[in-house]
């Protein structure tokens, strides 16, 4: 495996040559599966904001101008697992409010990019601002179809054909979810975290250029 149970790793969100989010995250399993990572509530995580709360959600990042930068926010509520693989254009969530499963979160998004910088490590990726909801019962709804109208044709985002294909990702998504397949089959709505893993945190060289190419599950680099 490339990531080890334990390790931290830095996911982080790249739109026009920034950082835009960043979460420091705690490996689960890194397997033929695919990658799925830890989020507690309470870990200190970073979102591009202007001084007076503006972020991403919110215009686009000519829009938000240069107040915006990368700003430090508590991640509250919800205990979070977040399962993707390099290949696919999303990555799955699962919310545990109060410590039991809640509902899943299908986060629209560029396949992820692996790297790793001596002892830090890594994914990176480009959010697409197209969301699902997934309720237990596999009924599912649009989140953020606004955001996603608001910034096709913008620089830095997609343009009309652009965002056909991530609302086309969306409902292959959605189909999965439908049919109850992995992972909206009840795999890992019973996890529980190792009580001996640290809350995750950044750590430095968090801000190292972008990776730019996949590396193969189980190949090391730098």
């Amino acid at each position: 495996m490339y990531f080890e149970t334990g390790q931290t790793v830095l996911r982080r969100c790249w739109r026009g040559g920034r950082i835009t989010f960043l979460q420091a995250t705690t490996v689960v399993e890194d397997s033929e599966r695919g990658l799925l990572l830890w989020l507690p509530a309470g870990t200190t995580y970073w979102r591009i904001m202007t001084e007076d709360g503006r972020s991403h959600h919110d215009g686009t990042l000519d829009e938000l101008g240069p107040d915006a930068i990368l700003r430090p926010l508590v991640w509250a509520g919800n205990d979070l697992l977040m399962w993707q693989r390099a290949d696919e254009p999303w990555s799955v969530w699962w919310f545990f409010p109060g410590g039991r499963f809640g509902s899943w979160y299908g986060n629209l998004e560029d396949p992820f990019v692996r790297w790793r910088d001596g002892d830090v490590c890594g994914v990176d990726f480009a959010d697409n601002a197209l969301d699902v909801l997934v309720e237990p019962d596999l009924s599912w709804r649009w989140k953020d179809e606004g955001e996603l109208a608001a910034k096709t044709g913008h620089e830095h985002y997609w343009d009309e054909a652009g965002a056909a294909a991530i609302r086309a990702d969306g409902g292959r998504l959605i189909e999965i979810a439908e049919a109850g397949r992995f992972p909206f089959d009840g795999t890992w709505c019973d996890f529980r975290p190792d009580p001996a893993w640290p809350v995750p945190r950044r750590t430095a060289g968090w801000d190292r250029p972008r990776a730019i190419r996949p590396v193969p599950s189980g190949t090391m680099t730098s």
